[in-house]
């Protein structure tokens, strides 16, 4: 499988647990797309472990132990690992410096090597995690980052935004975790508390000429990392870092080199650049491209950016864009069939029903032909059909009441289906008169 079918592939199953949540039977889609956003700080980031501060803050017993010995069996998995407490972080009786502890598992360490050891009390036994290599810094770095329960999140963020630069990579990429599992508003309110001053450590300028650098480094470790950096330089940036991520964007696209990132990027750039940077994109990279693109081509990655960028400006930055103009750029991808499925999603979140006649001439043939993009379908005409306002009584708003005659129209089972795999199944919703024939509600 080529990394392109891979993107589109991830696309695809992020886009089929959507449609199960606009589907969703329980709640129609007016509370659904009311409700609020669960604000992450970077929706581009991968799923990221408790960090350090979380597990110690969570743990009942936190010690310092060297390696002694790993026995008793051919395979790490099977082995009996040996450790000697010296320091005691989060101190649990009876666990003493001097004393020991066993864990079931072995260790590649040498005699003397340092490790933090978290564990937690389980019905009356304390359960280990796997211990965590430690050198001076990294042990300093655990010792002096602010408790998750501080209640000042921006100023805590503070401490590990001097870290992400670390070349420790335990101390980088916990710091990395803790933005990941931040919130948006936490992010943005450290972002505000950055001095003027560019001769002070922390001042804006100085992060943004950091936040450049590490967009500027090839280094493969700071992939996972460059969409979170693009948005971070979009939250503090000025014209010229504006400038700068466009050329990145604007950029004559190497084949050979990865675009990971990108998506951040461009949401950074937007968050700069506004509706005037919104057009921009929109003209060069969804616009000047041909319909027919080969599944190797590297403008595909572009087309997947915007459309996860579309998503983030609308559940994050809405009150900067346009409704109408972010619902009429979303459209254009019905156009593309590697992210159609994708996309009417999101406009069945963004209740855009301009589009309801189409779908319904176009269910069964291309690109809606097979199963699970005719559930697609299903989940924005049910969606549809539930954004009824209260008033209405029994009168349906006319895209309602041809969602519903489209909805009867299918075979139940498929309907139905869609329903229970969304959590459970809605009340029955009145039918629409029988005399029309579904075809009639694209009239």
């Amino acid at each position: 499988m080529t990394r392109m079918s891979c993107l589109l592939r991830i696309s695809f199953i992020a886009g089929f647990v959507a449609a199960l949540t606009v589907a969703a039977g329980a709640v129609g889609v007016a509370d659904a797309t009311a409700a609020t956003v669960a604000i992450q700080a970077c929706p581009y980031c991968p799923p990221t472990d408790a960090t350090l501060s979380e597990k110690v803050s969570e743990a009942d017993a936190v010690c310092l132990v060297k390696f002694l010995s790993s026995e008793n069996g051919e395979e790490l998995s099977m082995q009996t690992t040996s450790l000697e407490i010296v320091g005691l972080i989060k101190p649990t009786p009876p666990y003493k410096i001097g004393g020991t502890i066993e864990i079931p598992i072995g260790v590649t360490a040498k005699v003397g090597d340092r490790f933090l050891l978290i564990g937690q009390r389980k019905e009356g036994l304390m359960e280990w995690a796997l211990p965590v290599e430690m050198d001076d810094e990294s042990l300093a770095y655990v010792q002096q980052a602010p408790s998750p329960e501080v209640p000042a999140k921006a100023t805590r963020l503070l401490y590990f935004l001097n870290c992400l630069g670390n070349s420790n990579p335990i101390i980088s990429n916990d710091a990395f975790g803790e933005f990941a599992r931040a919130e948006l508003e936490d992010v943005q309110r450290m972002i505000e508390q950055l001095p003027a001053d560019p001769n002070k450590k922390n001042s804006r300028a100085n992060v943004r000429a950091k936040v450049r650098r590490w967009l500027e480094d090839p280094s493969p470790r700071l992939d996972v990392r460059r969409a979170f950096y693009g948005m971070l330089l979009g939250f503090c940036g000025n014209d010229d870092d504006a400038q700068f991520l466009e050329q990145k964007l604007l950029a004559p696209i190497d084949p050979r080199k990865n675009r990971l990132g990108i998506e951040g990027i461009m949401a950074g750039y937007l968050l700069l650049n506004g509706e005037p940077g919104l057009k921009q994109i929109v003209a060069m990279k969804i616009d000047a491209l041909p319909v027919d693109l080969a599944d190797d081509d590297p403008r595909l990655v572009d087309l997947n950016a915007v459309r996860m960028t579309l998503s983030f400006l609308w559940d994050y930055r809405r009150s900067q864009f346009s409704e109408n103009g972010l619902r009429a750029a979303m459209r254009r991808f019905l156009d593309r069939p590697e992210f159609a499925d994708m996309a009417v999603i999101d406009l069945a979140r963004w209740k855009d029903w301009s589009v309801l006649d189409r779908l319904i001439n176009e269910f069964g043939h291309a690109p809606w032909e097979t199963r699970s993009a005719q559930e697609k379908i299903v989940a924005y005409a049910l969606s549809c059909r539930k954004d009824v306002p209260a008033s209405a009584g029994d009168q349906l708003p006319e895209q309602a009441r041809k969602a519903q005659i489209f909805l009867d129209s299918l075979d139940p089972n498929l309907v139905q289906s869609v329903k229970r795999a969304s959590g459970g199944l809605s009340p029955a919703a009145k039918p629409a008169a029988k005399t029309e024939r579904a075809g009639s509600a694209n009239h």
